[in-house]
């Protein structure tokens, strides 16, 4: 059996597939009938911070490549 996920966690696996598909995440929302404004704040906080670190390495990683990227963050 696995082992369940931390909200944490579940939150970072869905921040990468979201990445990986190219989803907007505020599109996301309204598709669903969610206003952010509502949703828990730390859920939301957590999620755009690691969209966002996701979007920087992913910017650095085109920039500089696969073996250079961590050096320019």
């Amino acid at each position: 059996m696995t082992e369940s996920k931390s909200p944490s966690q579940m939150r970072l696996a869905l921040a990468q597939f979201l990445f990986a598909q190219k989803v907007d995440i505020e599109g996301l929302y309204n598709a669903l009938g969610a206003d952010i404004a509502e949703a828990d704040a730390e859920a939301v906080s957590h999620m755009a911070g690691v969209i966002d670190g996701m979007n920087l390495a992913a910017a650095k990683i085109r920039t500089h490549g696969v073996d250079e990227w961590a050096k320019h963050i």
